[in-house]
C-alpha cells in the first residue's frame, strides 16, 4: 500500500469520525429542542442554533427534520430499553419484572410529557419510529414472559401477551390523570397478569388448587 493511499484512508477515518460526531452533536441539541417545542413547532432553524451550526452544515448532516426526529427517538428509546434491561438484572418474580419494566417505559415517558406538554406530539404512534420502539419494548416484555409462560401450560405465546399489556399502558397513559395513578393502574394491571401465570405453573405441585 502506497503512503498517498494510507494518507486517504486515514483522512477518511477522520472525516467519518468527525461526521459522527457531529451527528451525536445534533441529535442531543435537537433532544432538547424537541422536549421544548414538540415535533410540529421545531424548525430547522432552532436546531442548528441549538446545535451551534449553520444551516447549510446541518442540511449535510441531515437532510430534514423529520430525519433528525427519527434519530432523536431511536436514540431515546435505545437507552430506555438499555435501561430497563439493566433494570431487571436486580428485579427476582414476574410482577417485580413486569412492574419495573412497564413503569420506566410508560410512567416515566408520561412524566416526561407532563414535564413538557408541548412535547406531546413526540410520543404520537403516527411516526414509524414511536411504533417501532413499541415493538421493541413488546419483544422486550416477550423475553420476560417467555418462560413463565411455558411453566404454566396457558398455552400463551409471550408475544401475544406482551402485546396485550402494551395496549393495556397506552389506554393507562390516556386516561390517567397522573403519574401516580398510571402507576397505580399498570401495578393493578400487571398483578392480575402474574398472579394468573404463576398460579398456572404452581397447578401441578398444588393439589388444593381449584380445577
Amino acid at each position: 500500500m502506497t503512503f498517498a493511499v494510507k494518507l486517504s484512508k486515514c483522512a477518511d477515518m477522520i472525516e467519518s469520525s468527525a461526521a459522527t460526531a457531529r451527528r451525536e452533536q445534533i441529535i442531543d441539541a435537537a433532544t432538547g429542542v424537541f422536549l421544548r417545542y414538540g415535533y410540529a413547532r421545531t424548525t430547522m432553524g432552532d436546531i442548528a442554533q441549538a446545535a451551534g451550526l449553520t444551516r447549510p452544515t446541518l442540511y449535510v448532516a441531515f437532510p430534514d427534520k423529520e430525519r433528525i426526529f427519527t434519530a432523536v427517538v431511536e436514540k431515546m428509546i435505545a437507552d430506555k430499553l438499555a435501561e430497563i434491561r439493566e433494570g431487571l438484572l436486580r428485579q427476582k418474580t414476574l410482577k417485580e419484572k413486569l412492574c419495573f419494566a412497564c413503569n420506566a417505559w410508560a410512567t416515566d415517558g408520561y412524566k416526561l410529557v407532563q414535564a413538557h406538554p408541548d412535547a406531546a406530539d413526540m410520543f404520537d404512534l403516527g411516526f414509524r419510529s414511536v411504533c417501532a420502539g413499541y415493538d421493541e419494548f413488546a419483544k422486550l416484555l416477550a423475553d420476560i414472559l417467555d418462560e413463565p409462560l411455558k411453566r404454566s401450560g396457558l398455552h400463551l405465546s409471550s408475544e401475544g401477551v406482551a402485546h396485550t399489556i402494551v395496549f393495556a399502558m397506552k389506554g393507562f397513559k390516556d386516561t390517567a390523570t397522573s403519574g401516580d395513578k398510571l402507576c397505580e393502574m399498570i401495578a393493578t394491571h400487571l398483578t392480575l397478569v402474574a398472579a394468573a401465570i404463576e398460579r398456572k405453573a404452581s397447578r401441578g405441585k398444588d393439589r388444593s388448587w381449584p380445577r
